[in-house]
């Protein structure tokens, strides 16, 4: 997969000219989508090039046949034992994307009754596939679903399915455009970020004294041009949104594979929890 962007997932969230936002003032990405190591590792890195990877990763399925989970922290949770009474699936944190709860355990999350399968992603710990979701959504044909290191799930992500677009990636426009309009009705505080293709032409002029010369003018390509779909591939394009409320933040974006299909993203995460560990930190310092 090429980069186009971007953890907002498992979620996961400079902008262009054109008069969008710059990505320096997007602070929800820069804080709560991006994982501190990877800005401690990537320091160098653009604003760009950050988001595009937080919002282009693609997960890698281990098979874990039998193996409970494991906690990467230096206490482990102690060992479930087997009760009567059914498991309490809610959570003081609501209800989650595609009817999962936030902040529920490994556990709570299995008796919703899904099936999870166990991924690896280098930004994160404990992330697994979600399927027989009680909320699925057409669209999106694969979600995540981010555990981390205390057991509580604050992060998913969910990817669109792939479409056999055209060159101006219309059909995958149409699905941004319709789940941006969404996720700004629930969520609100939706700023768009678009860094175009600069297309160079070379015109022959004549200067003051009439001698021919050569100026370059330099095109910012439109969002949905004859080439988007080639410019989002190669990631001389790059489309995304971020939404957010009190309690929760998305990133949005429009994406290609190297197969030249169009998809959507869309990254979820809870602010909340991500505030209550950050504060707990801060408590033990």
């Amino acid at each position: 997969m090429k980069k186009i962007f971007f953890t907002a997932l498992c979620l996961l969230f400079t902008a262009a000219s054109l008069k969008a936002e710059t990505l320096e003032g997007g602070k929800f990405l820069e804080d709560v989508l991006i994982s501190d190591d990877i800005k401690m590792e990537e320091s160098s890195l653009s604003a760009k090039e950050k988001a595009s990877r937080l919002l282009q990763q693609k997960p890698k399925i281990i098979k874990i046949e039998g193996q409970p989970l494991k906690f990467r922290s230096p206490t482990q949770p102690k060992p479930v034992t087997a009760v009567s009474k059914p498991i309490d699936t809610t959570t003081k944190y609501g209800e989650a994307p595609f009817g999962l709860s936030w902040g529920a355990t490994y556990n709570q999350t299995k008796a919703l009754g899904v099936d999870l399968e166990r991924i690896e992603r280098k930004d994160s710990v404990n992330d697994f596939i979600v399927t027989k979701l009680p909320k699925p959504i057409s669209d999106f044909r694969q979600v995540v679903a981010s555990f981390g290191e205390n057991n509580s799930l604050w992060r998913i992500n969910g990817y669109g399915r792939l479409i056999d677009d055209d060159a101006s990636a219309s059909k995958a426009l149409f699905l941004y455009r319709k789940y941006y309009k969404l996720l700004e009705r629930k969520y609100g505080n939706a700023q768009e970020f678009f860094t175009p293709k600069i297309s160079v032409v070379e015109k022959k002029v004549k200067d003051e004294y009439g001698v021919d010369k050569i100026e370059i003018e330099k095109i910012p390509q439109p969002i949905g041009g004859p080439d988007f779909l080639a410019e989002l591939q190669s990631g001389q394009a790059v489309l995304y949104a971020t939404f957010e409320d009190r309690d929760v933040g998305a990133a949005l974006a429009v994406n290609v594979d190297g197969n030249g299909k169009s998809y959507i993203i869309i990254d979820y995460t809870n602010l909340r929890i991500f505030r209550e560990r950050e504060e707990e930190t801060l408590n033990a310092l």
